[in-house]
């Protein structure tokens, strides 16, 4: 009987042995070991998620960029033609009989060389008139020919003096997508009915966005139909597809463009727990070791952990530099641009095709310069790269403006972000000389002493009403990246974050403004932040 209850206590406290042993590894090996996985699969998978996000923002920025690339185009040759006397008065003349109307027709196209400007730029357009006299031809239509067609319903309903529409025409019996941007000829005459139509050729449009070649297939789209795609629904022969035909959407970027609301839809870009760790399968192996040695070495645990970290740490200064590079992508100076083709524009309109040729070549030469092998540039170069911006205005305002550039000397080999200062020097021009009608002036002063650089940009134009300027000294005091997302002065923002970035939030901005005589923009940035970056 004795020996029958000993059996049995030993059998007992086998038992509890065996259940604490097992308790103890449950509290000591497995739990640290599921929350050390469950961390470093979470870590991984969230690296992996933010790195396809900006895969994806990266792709829906290029898109977007492209498409507006295009539609400008069109803009420029409309706002060309709005405001040309020249053909505002061939428009408005009361022709005696059809050779008089054929004459001037032939004149007109001699003196514009539009015909030129259209067939490089692969765009057609017609010019409808309200004008008994004028004979109906190619370019040059009565208006009557316009009513009744779905965009000139458009144009009427949406009460829009320029814009764009996606329609339809039939071509030897055939669908044939197209794109047309519309501009009303009221520059002169405010109740003018005179319409220009441009249509943007459908497939060249698309081959541009297809030429990126991106990885997943992105979709621009309003509410009913997909419009243009670099992929599936692109074919120029068939009619819109809609909305519903879309599946599998990763990611949507919404934008307005004159006058339409669209939504960039990228489609396609795996998601799923599995596919984040694809390309990870050497740091799954890994845990899978250590989870192996783990209950033996202890101490392999802390090392996983720093080793983690130093990777989270990679993952935030990965994050960073992406961030600049996002930045530099944005910067697009079209002001520069724009201000050049103005000009070969007008000289084309008038003949002078020498000036026309060699503001081209400066195009290409500035476009060479802006290339973005490096950020920061000396303040010396940049000031030149302002002169030539200024001297190049001075061939479209004359004599209204006026500047004056002063940088003491020990500033001159301080490194800053390229085009800020310009960017500056453009909203001045823009905003404050351009709708002044009497002369004005742009002075450009920078100067230092033993702890800060003082920036000032100054314009005697127009000024800026008091709200507005307290807006944008806002935006430039609290620039983000999510501000180049918004409508406004996005170049102003540019800037200000790009100096934010490389003083590490250091440098001041201040600015003065009153309506009737001028605005005066300050910035004091710490001169460490500029002789010490590279």
């Amino acid at each position: 009987m004795f020996k029958l209850l000993s059996k049995i206590k030993n059998g007992l406290t086998t038992n509890v042995s065996r259940k604490s042993m097992i308790v103890l590894y449950i509290i000591f090996v497995v739990i640290p070991i599921l929350i050390s996985d469950s961390l470093i699969l979470s870590s991984i998978y969230n690296t992996e998620k933010t790195i396809r996000k900006h895969h994806l923002e990266n792709e829906a920025n290029a898109i977007h960029y492209t498409f507006f690339n295009q539609v400008d185009q069109a803009a420029k040759l409309g706002s060309a033609l709005y405001s040309s006397l020249y053909v505002h008065r061939f428009m408005h003349t009361e022709y005696e009989s059809a050779l008089d109307y054929y004459n001037a027709y032939q004149s007109f196209f001699d003196d514009t060389l539009l015909h030129l400007v259209t067939s490089q730029s692969g765009m057609s357009f017609k010019i409808y008139i309200d004008n008994p006299t004028v004979i109906n031809g190619a370019e040059f239509q009565n208006i009557d020919k316009a009513k009744g067609t779905d965009w000139y319903e458009y144009v009427k309903k949406s009460n829009l003096n320029k814009g764009l529409y996606f329609d339809t025409k039939t071509v030897a019996n055939h669908i044939q997508r197209t794109v047309y941007f519309f501009q009303k000829l009221n520059y002169y005459e405010y109740n003018s009915k005179n319409i220009m139509l441009i249509e943007i050729d459908y497939a060249q449009f698309v081959e541009q966005l297809e030429n990126l070649n991106y990885e997943f297939k992105a979709y621009i789209c309003d509410d009913e139909y997909i419009r243009m795609s670099n992929g599936k629904y692109s074919n120029v022969a068939k009619d819109y597809t809609t909305v519903d035909n879309l599946k599998d959407i990763s990611y949507v970027q919404n934008f307005e463009a004159y006058g339409q609301n669209l939504t960039l839809k990228i489609v396609g870009a795996p998601t799923s727990f599995w596919y984040m760790f694809k390309n990870r399968w050497h740091q799954l192996l890994f845990m899978l070791l250590l989870n192996i040695a783990l209950p033996l070495f202890v101490s392999d645990l802390m090392h996983t952990t720093y080793k983690n970290e130093l990777r989270e740490q990679e993952t935030v200064v990965a994050r960073k530099n992406a961030e600049l590079l996002a930045l530099h992508s944005q910067i697009n100076p079209h002001f520069l641009f724009n201000s050049l083709e103005s000009i070969r524009m007008h000289s084309l309109l008038k003949q002078e095709n020498e000036t026309a040729q060699m503001v081209e070549h400066l195009a290409k030469l500035q476009r060479q310069y802006t290339e973005w092998q490096q950020d920061n540039i000396c303040i010396e170069n940049e000031m030149d790269f302002v002169k030539a911006y200024l001297n190049l205005q001075k061939y479209r305002f004359g004599d209204r403006l006026s500047f004056e550039l002063d940088v003491d000397d020990d500033c001159r080999k301080l490194l800053i972000p390229k085009l800020t200062l310009v960017t500056f020097v453009e909203n001045a021009v823009v905003h404050g000389i351009e709708s002044k009608t009497t002369p004005g002036w742009i002075f450009v002063r920078i100067s230092r002493d033993d702890a800060i650089t003082t920036i000032e940009i100054e314009d005697t134009g127009t000024g800026i009403p008091e709200e507005d300027a307290k807006e944008l000294l806002f935006k430039m005091r609290n620039a983000n990246i999510g501000m180049l997302k918004e409508k406004g002065r996005v170049g102003i923002v540019n800037a200000c974050l790009r100096l934010k970035m490389i003083t590490d939030n250091k440098v001041t901005f201040d600015l003065d403004s009153e309506q009737g005589t001028g605005t005066l923009v300050q910035i004091g940035i710490p001169t460490e932040c500029l002789e010490g970056i590279m």
